[in-house]
């Protein structure tokens, strides 16, 4: 069944007001009490698509009168969707396999309800219910999501990785403080304070540089940044979470435009949030950032900001501009204005799923308008990447930061790719830190772990740390470690890996765009995970390269060398030129490499949704 297919059509007057309570007289006596557009309730059910055995979506007609024997297989399918969903399972109660919404009376809801309950509980994980329907047949349909709780000191943490980008001036920073803050702005710059991180940002309003902050909720389903009077610590949020979102604000400006593609190639984000203002429409970096998350294949979702200020005109063509561009043969995608709880969650679900789909959200970050929504939204998105299977890995952390805190030393941030870290007894384990100019590796020891700003004793893959490390080897010489030793695109490794530097590597490479042709010895940047570097063509299996095509080339480093590994994205720019690639082979000096055989005529083949680039 196709993407348009199966996306169900909103129904009005619902939101993300949850309830901890079975009954549905409780949520009942909850609706009543709230505004409308606050209910749990919404309209008839839509027929879903027939149950697939793989995923975190489980159909249960109904849960009533369970006996011993059919509770153990009830837990157990609860562990397999569990697993699937990396931590989150989505129930659809009072739904056949077949996605037919029948429909529960209120005896068989509130059983079935509390059923659901147990068996999360003997699984460690709390039920929160997102959503009420009508159901076809009798009584209504519950959707609800189980979570696991997290163990002590973060391990099953849920995390989720949004890079969010867009023109500058379209109210990127400004979102994403008053999402983390729970404090509207006063439309004069107030949230977007809390995002930056220079003097010049605060100064001029605008981000240059790579900025995370943390949005954490909750096993039922609320914000833990802002449940209580006052603003949680880190600590607090950290604590308290079962799920975090971490946002990645990227810089909007095309002067720093190599800042962004490092943020959206090093942090290793799992969707885009593509932020535009109502009332200033489609820009030219909005195509050039839409273009870039097209090129990477993140699933993203679109944010239209500053609805108060633009008028209902305005706004309109914002909106159609916007559907436009996505719906254009470079893009090929299928926009969908969010307006209630029903079509929030279905997006959620539809996005992960790699579906076509682009969620539209319009937004006011002064008077709070469909920040519900939006909150909502990245509550029921679900992570996309698996890192559970490389967690046990040798341990590879590539690094973005680094800093020198007086009293500490040296403290290097980035991201952990495989392995975990565990300090014990005070002390980490030691790494192999390089490579520096030369290509060589220093032997570190890691002595304290932080993540999301909290001290932690363990950090595993898919985690953002930041790491305390000091030099084991040599004379007193030798181990002093500055901050101007370590640079962006060096990394931290598991001796046994037994790493080595290149300065040669070869690669596929598909071109988006090019104002010319491509000859042997063109210099591009390359980026590379957290490395960028100017690299230059040695040579191609192909004569020529142009737009739309695909060659085999070999690119070498033109500065110092850098640690690689095969199945590396790449992207690479040069003033209009973009183009993207994976590393097939490392190329290492002591290996005689051959010249590449030049095909006789260039593959030229059409891109595949690519190149909205400022056209």
């Amino acid at each position: 069944m196709g993407a348009e297919e199966r996306i169900r059509p909103p129904s009005p007057g619902t939101s993300n007001r949850v309830t901890p309570e079975n009954s549905l007289d409780n949520l009942k006596s909850i609706e009543a009490k709230l505004p409308v557009a606050d209910s749990l309730f919404g309209g008839p059910a839509e027929q879903l698509a027939p149950e697939c055995d793989e995923g975190n979506i489980e159909y249960k007609l109904k849960l009533v009168d369970v006996d011993d024997d059919r509770f153990d297989r009830l837990v157990t399918q609860l562990r397999y969707r569990l697993t699937e969903g990396l931590g989150e399972a989505l129930y659809e109660l009072g739904v056949g396999d077949d996605g037919k919404p029948h429909g529960l009376d209120e005896n068989d809801l509130n059983e079935s309800l509390s059923t659901l309950r147990r068996m999360a509980a003997a699984v460690g994980a709390e039920v929160t219910v997102l959503h009420c329907r009508e159901g076809r047949s009798v009584g209504h349909v519950i959707e609800a999501i189980v979570r696991e709780r997290p163990l002590d000191g973060g391990a099953g943490l849920i995390e989720l990785r949004v890079a969010v980008v867009g023109n500058v001036d379209s109210g990127k920073s400004t979102l994403v403080g008053v999402l983390t803050r729970g404090q509207l702005d006063n439309g004069r710059g107030l949230a977007r304070g809390h995002c930056f991180r220079h003097k010049h940002e605060v100064d001029n309003g605008r981000t240059s540089s790579v900025s995370q902050l943390t949005l954490g909720f909750g096993t039922n389903g609320s914000v833990t940044n802002y449940s209580s009077v006052r603003p949680h610590t880190q600590e607090e949020v950290l604590k308290e979470s079962s799920k975090l979102v971490t946002f990645v604000d990227l810089c909007g400006h095309e002067r720093y435009l190599k800042t962004t593609v490092f943020g959206l190639t090093g942090a290793v984000p799992d969707f885009g949030a593509v932020v535009l203002g109502a009332n200033a429409g489609v820009q030219k970096m909005t195509r050039e950032h839409i273009g870039l998350l097209l090129a990477l294949r993140l699933p993203f979702f679109a944010v239209i900001t500053k609805i108060d200020l633009a008028p209902a005109n305005v706004l309109q063509e914002t909106v159609d501009g916007l559907c436009k561009l996505l719906k254009g043969r470079n893009v090929r995608k299928m926009p969908y204005l969010v307006k209630d709880a029903g079509g929030c969650l279905s997006c959620a679900r539809q996005l992960a799923e790699g579906a076509r789909l682009v969620p539209v959200f319009q937004v006011s970050n002064v008077n709070g308008e469909n920040l519900d929504l939006l909150r909502l939204f990245l509550n029921a998105l679900p992570a996309r990447r698996d890192w559970v299977d490389k967690r046990n890995d040798r341990v590879e952390f590539c690094i973005d930061d680094a800093f020198n805190v007086p009293g500490v030393g040296v403290v290097v941030a980035g991201t952990v790719l495989k392995g975990s870290v565990r300090l014990t007894h005070g002390q980490g384990p030691v790494l192999l830190l390089g490579p520096d100019t030369t290509g060589q590796f220093k032997r570190v020891q890691v002595k304290g772990i932080h993540t999301k700003a909290v001290a932690v004793d363990e950090v595993r893959a898919g985690q953002s740390a930041s790491f305390a490390v000091k030099v084991v080897d040599g004379n007193k010489t030798d181990r002093q470690l500055k901050r101007a030793h370590v640079r962006k695109g060096m990394v931290l490794l598991d001796p046994e890996l037994k790493p080595r530097a290149t300065r040669a590597f070869a690669a596929e490479v598909f071109v988006l765009h090019h104002p010319t042709t491509i000859k042997r010895g063109y210099q591009p940047v390359v980026h590379a995970r957290t490395v960028r570097q100017v690299a230059a063509v040695q040579d191609m299996n192909v004569e020529l390269l142009r737009s739309g095509t695909r060659a085999r080339v070999r690119f070498r480093f033109q500065h110092y060398p850098e640690y690689l590994s095969p199945g590396t994205p790449i992207i690479f720019r040069e003033g209009n030129t973009r183009g993207i690639g994976v590393v097939k082979r490392v190329l290492y000096d002591d290996v005689d490499v051959k010249p590449m055989q030049v095909k006789k005529e260039a593959l030229e083949e059409a891109a595949p949704v690519v190149t909205p680039l400022g056209t």
